[in-house]
C-alpha cells in the first residue's frame, strides 16, 4: 500500500484542503480521487510525484 495525497484547488489557485489515503497502485488512487471532486479543481500526488489533475464539473 502506498501514501498518496488529494489537494482541493480553490478557483485562486491556492490549495484550500487535502486528503490522505492509502492505494495499491496509481490506477486505483485515480479511481478514489475521483469522490474528492465537489465543485473544485484537484490534484492527485504520490510523495513529490504528480499523479493526475481532475477538473471540476460545473
Amino acid at each position: 500500500m502506498q501514501d498518496y495525497r488529494v489537494f482541493v484547488i480553490g478557483p485562486d489557485g491556492h490549495v484550500i484542503d487535502r486528503f490522505e489515503f492509502w492505494c495499491r497502485d496509481d490506477e486505483e488512487a485515480k479511481e478514489k480521487a475521483h469522490q474528492f471532486l465537489d465543485g473544485h479543481d484537484i490534484e492527485l500526488w504520490h510523495q513529490g510525484r504528480k499523479i493526475a489533475e481532475f477538473k471540476r464539473v460545473p
